[in-house]
């Protein structure tokens, strides 16, 4: 895939168990649907925005076998 667009759709901060749920979608010209990968990062709650969404990217990339 050349151009993915990326979108966090769903995201939950389980406290219990000190992690982030989220289900991160991948768009792509040749995806009729977007490719919605469930993921989870171990973090704590004052995480920065932009080094979750890295993270939860990162994630989602690795459990979809995007590249």
């Amino acid at each position: 895939m050349q151009h993915v667009a990326v979108r966090i759709a769903h995201l939950i901060y389980n406290a219990a168990l000190r992690q982030f749920e989220a289900v991160v979608e991948f768009f792509a010209p040749g995806l009729p649907a977007p490719m919605r990968v469930p993921v989870r990062v171990q973090a704590t709650p004052d995480m920065g925005h932009r080094r979750l969404v890295r993270a939860l990217t990162r994630e989602a990339r690795r459990r979809g076998g995007i590249v």
